[in-house]
């Protein structure tokens, strides 16, 4: 008797300190209940609409809907009785737990030997949602404690208001209102009476019932649902036998009218930097130009696939405000790892106006400017890099309106060498060019045709700025955006010049062709680039109110078959104009006032100089130019060369030449080593050593010569090759 009682005290003991140790466990994982059961707007986006309003996603990735929501009076009745006889048929009589339908279901459990219902009740699932946990008895446990003290504090019409808004559908939808857009493209008020009890059905199992795949046994289900309402009272056989009749009519699978994802992305980081909240984005983008620009690119790229290339961008902006109106990328599919507008590439020939602009505005250079397109190479390291044009053609001196409208090379690079690399970098680093991270003493010349990768967006931002009459703006994809003051870069009248030569289609007509793609319909300033190896193809344009650029290449590495910039983008560039002045007047191109016409002499290779009226800048309206020393281009100063032993010395010959900037020499003579070589020669035998070159010069008019300065060059002696 007294083992008895030790064993029943013992036992009480057990289950007292069980008791506490569950009631001590449960009371520290209960969910700290929330201040209100709506959710409050914030975080990232979760709808980003075009200007118009057009949706540019669809992005349900946020655990809480926070857009697409219903008021408890909103919604249908029948949809809020299916709802409740299906889920929780005792919802507005118990306290969070319907205690006989957990019963039942731990029966049929048993009894099955694996979980065949949880009886779960619309508190519980709240609760679950609110702070989700994994499905365990212990989980389903504590759902109830934390339905009980959610229904108490917020009552069960605000509990059912928030179930009905974030019950969990298909394709990442919450709440009724989104799964009847997604599954019937309708409100849940216009849905027929069978539409809405299949919306209670679905969220048992969406793939399972999925009206599109499987309307039959969705059709079974909703009338078994009729039933059990009936059989509740919730309902009338007239009422049945209306759902039996009721058409179920899905919608086809829902698609963004605008593809823009790229675009999205961007848009979502700019608002999350700026500390832009809310349910909805606005942005900029223009949802019917988009889909233009996107139907035109990928046309295209589909016409250049026999040629390599793979992918392509294009950007549309509106000048006046920097706004970003089309942002398109082909092939438009993938998770945009790589966005070709923002990715850094070789920009090619497209940073040429705003060198030539800069020797304008600092140098006091005028458009007829002579500079000299002859042979030049340049010291690398040990060795020589020699520049050409992309016809192979030196022409001799050119005016710098038909250098940059011909997109000549060496000229460029003459003119960067003046300018001061320095400059360069810093004028386009206030022109926005922030992709250009490295140090000035990393670029060379050569930075004007290419020598420094630049994204898309980067470089329509700068065009847009010259044709802002050289004020930045940075571009902008947020409509509610604060957009600072403009900065003066470059003068306006040297952008209007700039403008002038690059909408001039006889001053291009050299290298691209008397009928050129870029000679568009109405004026308007254009600019091709082509990069090293033809991996990158680019086209950017611009007239007083919008600039467009456009890029064909291959992200993945790999080069195309001699695309360039006027044969791959520039159809697809003349084709966006088009469609942008059939919507808006043609806006011109805009002319300084400062400028003044004067009779010049323009040179485009030998005499005679070609004789026409061009606008000069104010500063020099005469066509004075600032006249440019003669050097010696070849050889370069520290140049290394090496005797070949397996080729004759007299065959091993130093070409020497000549930068005259424009100027005619009458007479040259060299000297190596301060001895003249014989009269006329312009090529030296190499011999092994140190050695000095310099030369004499005699121009036109000049009776005694120009002595130029010196170079030194080693030459190393070749070994004889080696007998096997």
């Amino acid at each position: 008797m007294r083992r008895r009682t030790r064993l029943l005290a013992t036992g009480a003991a057990l289950l007292l300190v069980g008791g506490v140790a569950l009631a001590w466990a449960t009371w520290r994982q209960l969910m700290p209940l929330p201040a209100q059961l709506t959710p409050v707007s914030g975080g990232a986006a979760q709808q980003v609409l075009a200007r118009d309003g057009t949706p540019l996603n669809m992005s349900f990735g946020q655990r809480l809907n926070r857009t697409q929501t219903l008021a408890l009076w909103q919604v249908p009745p029948l949809l809020r009785e299916a709802f409740v006889a299906s889920e929780d048929k005792r919802f507005w009589q118990h306290d969070g737990v319907d205690w006989r339908a957990r019963f039942t279901a731990l029966a049929q459990n048993l009894r099955a030997g694996h979980v065949v219902r949880g009886a779960s009740t619309i508190g519980e699932q709240v609760a679950r949602i609110l702070k989700p946990r994994p499905r365990t008895y212990w989980s389903h446990w504590m759902a109830g404690f934390d339905a009980g003290r959610l229904l108490h504090r917020f009552g069960h019409a605000r509990v059912l208001a928030f179930y009905l808004n974030q019950v969990p559908y298909g394709a990442q939808r919450r709440g009724v209102m989104a799964a009847a857009q997604y599954y019937f493209a309708r409100a849940p008020d216009a849905l027929d009476p069978a539409e809405q009890l299949a919306l209670a059905v679905l969220v048992r199992s969406p793939r399972r019932y999925d009206p599109r795949w499987h309307p039959q046994a969705l059709r079974a289900a909703v009338q078994q649902l009729a039933a059990r309402m009936q059989a509740q009272g919730r309902i009338d056989a007239a009422h049945v036998a209306a759902i039996a009749k009721a058409p179920i009519t899905p919608a086809s699978q829902p698609q963004l009218a605008v593809n823009a994802g790229p675009f999205v992305v961007y848009a979502r980081q700019q608002a999350a930097r700026s500390g832009m909240q809310g349910a909805v984005l606005k942005t900029t983008l223009d949802a019917g130009l988009q889909r233009y620009v996107q139907q035109a690119l990928r046309q295209r790229l589909r016409a250049l696939s026999e040629r390599g290339a793979r992918n392509a961008a294009a950007l549309v902006v509106d000048n006046a405000s920097g706004a970003v109106l089309a942002w398109a990328v082909a092939p438009a599919g993938g998770a945009y790892d790589i966005d070709p507008v923002l990715a850094p590439r070789q920009p090619g020939s497209t940073l040429k106006p705003f060198v030539y602009g800069l020797a304008m505005q600092q140098l006091g250079w005028q458009p007829d400017h002579v500079i000299d397109d002859a042979p030049l190479a340049e010291k690398v390291k040990q060795g020589v890099h020699a520049y050409r044009n992309y016809s192979g053609r030196y022409y001799g001196p050119v005016s710098l309106r038909y250098a940059l409208a011909n997109s000549l090379n060496i000229p460029a690079v003459k003119t960067a060498q003046t300018v001061g690399v320095g400059h360069i970098v810093d004028a386009l680093h206030q022109l926005g060019f922030d992709s250009l991270k490295q140090g000035t003493d990393d670029y060379g010349p050569a930075i004007v045709l290419g020598d420094g990768a630049v994204p898309l967006f980067d470089l329509v931002q700068g065009y847009a700025s010259l044709a802002r009459h050289g004020r930045f703006l940075p571009l902008h994809v947020l409509a509610d955006s604060t957009q600072p003051p403009a900065v003066a870069v470059l003068r306006p009248d040297v952008t209007s010049v700039l403008s002038s030569i690059l909408s001039d289609p006889d001053a291009r007509a050299a290298e691209f062709g008397a009928d050129s793609v870029l000679d568009l319909p109405y004026r308007t300033a254009v600019k091709t680039g082509t990069s090293s190896d033809y991996r990158d193809a680019w086209t950017v344009g611009f007239d007083n109110r919008y600039t467009v650029g456009v890029w064909v290449g291959r992200l993945r590495g790999g080069v195309t078959h001699q695309l360039t910039g006027s044969s791959g983008p520039a159809p697809v560039l003349r084709q966006i104009f088009a469609h942008l002045r059939q919507n808006a007047p043609y806006a011109g191109l805009w002319q300084s006032p400062t400028l003044k016409r004067a009779k010049v002499c323009e040179w485009i290779g030998p005499p005679p100089c070609v004789q026409r009226r061009e606008w000069l800048l104010p500063a020099q309206q005469q066509a004075a130019t600032t006249a440019m020393p003669i050097r010696i281009a070849r050889p370069l100063p520290g140049e290394t060369l090496a005797l070949d032993p397996r080729q004759p010395p007299a065959w091993q010959r130093l070409p020497l030449s000549l930068d005259t900037h424009g100027a005619h020499p009458q007479r040259v003579q060299w000297r190596v080593d301060g001895k003249a070589l014989s009269k006329g020669a312009a090529s030296w035998t190499l011999q092994a050593g140190r050695h000095r070159v310099s030369a004499r010069v005699w121009l036109r008019g000049q009776a005694k010569p120009q002595t130029l300065p010196g170079v030194t060059i080693h030459v190393l002696g070749g070994a004889a090759p080696s007998s096997h």
